[in-house]
């Protein structure tokens, strides 16, 4: 699920954004001509796969830090998102000078920036604006278990995420308040009610779910149709003729949320039947975080250099390469890098708790 939603976000910026929409980088640099790829119908709203990455992380985070204290949390988080960022702004630093135009001194701001993770933009990477909101999921988390609060504290912690983003979309809707803001996504209020849900289906597998859970999951839902129907708007600026069509990249969404709730729902029977194909699901997991990450500068790369084959060879070959790229970054790249970080991470926090003896 969670490649399904990465390959959505690919197909929408190599195979719409980049030739549709006048905003993208990509198309200043394509200076796109007035057609679009065969197809683009079906990819213009692949935009709602970041949607559907905030319900795949509200349900892994609330899986896996079951039963995990704090520090280790905390640990294997950063050891997860650091290397990957890490050899995707050595690759895309050389391409955003020579593709993009961008000056070196400030490339190389952007991408320690981008290194540091500093949560207001801009970045080198632009889609990385949705992991800082990631990581202010991820402290909340780590804040409760650093607390050592009780089992119900973490259960409440859907209830908090989904009310509070269920209100802030009905006063959007209601008009009492605009919609955005970058102060709203670091609180959680604009995707809060995505990762609520993911919790919810992380609990599916549990078999401790109430009705009062259903009406949860059922407000959640509602917000999200306000989120997509906003989105759709800023996503389609200048197409309000594909923002009008905002139930279609809704509708997808449900399905694949649906999809994420069944897969803990009934994961016995599934691991039966994919069992011979773990290692290569897991590695297609795996490759989703690259992917995310190189898939504009390394596809926009292939999309310059393929132009003269025409839009038929050249988004297909772009989108290709990309998933290619991301593969031989999580299978071969990331692994060494995953190793030296994870060390220093260990090394440190034992350092930070001998000094605490200490003292």
């Amino acid at each position: 699920m969670r490649f399904i939603a990465a390959g959505l976000v690919v197909f929408y910026h190599l195979g719409f954004k980049a030739w549709a929409l006048e905003g993208s980088s990509l198309y200043r640099v394509l200076a796109a001509p007035d057609a679009f790829p065969p197809g683009y119908r079906f990819t213009w709203c692949g935009w709602v796969g970041v949607q559907v990455f905030f319900v795949v992380s509200g349900a892994v985070i609330a899986y896996s830090a079951q039963g995990v204290r704090a520090r280790r949390f905390a640990r294997r988080r950063v050891a997860r998102l650091l290397p990957a960022l890490l050899i995707a702004i050595a690759l895309v630093w050389p391409v955003t000078i020579a593709l993009f135009a961008v000056a070196p001194a400030k490339a190389t701001v952007l991408a320690l920036k981008t290194m540091a993770f500093v949560p207001w933009g801009p970045w080198i990477i632009g889609q990385f604006w949705t992991i800082p909101i990631e990581l202010a999921f991820y402290a909340v988390i780590c804040a409760i278990l650093a607390s050592r609060a009780p089992p119900a504290v973490m259960r409440g912690l859907a209830w908090g995420l989904g009310i509070a983003a269920t209100a802030y979309w009905c006063a959007v809707a209601g008009g009492w308040i605009a919609a955005g803001g970058r102060l709203s996504e670091l609180l959680l209020l604009q995707h809060g009610g995505y990762f609520a849900l993911g919790m919810l289906c992380a609990r599916l597998g549990e078999g401790d779910l109430a009705w009062r859970h259903l009406l949860l999951a059922a407000a959640c839902a509602g917000a999200a149709m306000i989120q997509v129907r906003t989105a759709a708007g800023w996503e389609m600026a200048g197409r309000p003729d594909l923002a009008g069509e905002w139930l279609q990249a809704y509708a997808l969404w449900l399905v694949l949320t649906a999809s994420v709730a069944a897969s803990f729902a009934w994961r016995g029977p599934i691991a039966d039947q994919v069992g011979r194909l773990a290692g290569a699901l897991r590695l297609l997991g795996l490759s989703t975080y690259p992917l995310y990450l190189i898939h504009i500068h390394l596809g926009g790369a292939i999309l310059m250099a393929m132009r003269a084959w025409g839009l038929v060879w050249s988004v297909p070959c772009a989108i290709a390469g990309s998933i290619l790229g991301a593969l031989v970054v999580a299978a071969w790249l990331e692994p060494p890098v995953h190793a030296v970080v994870d060390a220093a991470l260990r090394r440190l926090g034992h350092r930070s708790i001998n000094a605490l003896r200490t003292s």
